[in-house]
């Protein structure tokens, strides 16, 4: 943050400042995620207003549930009278990884829908898991 500024780096600027603003920028690009575990599932729901579902990527590969999304975003202004133009550009994208274990694969459901990405991610049977990690010593 101190960067923004000429000066050197004094009492106004220390890296306590620099540390705290560059974490509260990161994160301020990370949107929130609940993740809820019952009995048979893990829901995981995210807030992700303004994106369009195709800007979307959900993976599930090894274990690692991965969440990212990029959007760009074009205005522009113009008014012929004054010779005015105004042209802005916005890019947004974020990335969120979670390991997420003993889940079924085929049965994870994904849905995207007024700006909260729900996903359901079913447990395997604890009974199969347990036979096809368990091997047999002879």
């Amino acid at each position: 943050m101190s960067n923004l500024f000429p000066t050197s780096r004094n009492f106004f600027f220390p890296q306590f400042f620099d540390q705290a603003f560059d974490s509260f920028f990161t994160k301020m690009n990370q949107p929130s995620v609940d993740i809820e575990e019952n009995d048979h599932s893990y829901i995981v729901t995210m807030d992700i207003p303004g994106m369009n579902k195709e800007d979307i990527n959900v993976t599930y590969n090894n274990n690692l549930l991965t969440i990212d999304a990029h959007q760009d975003h074009e205005t522009e202004s113009k008014d012929v009278t004054t010779n005015y133009i105004r042209r802005e550009r916005v890019s947004h994208s974020f990335k969120r990884q979670f390991v997420v274990e003993n889940v079924k694969f085929d049965g994870i459901e994904c849905k995207y829908e007024n700006g909260v990405l729900n996903i359901h991610l079913p447990k395997n049977d604890q009974k199969l898991v347990e036979n096809n990690h368990r091997i047999e010593i002879q």
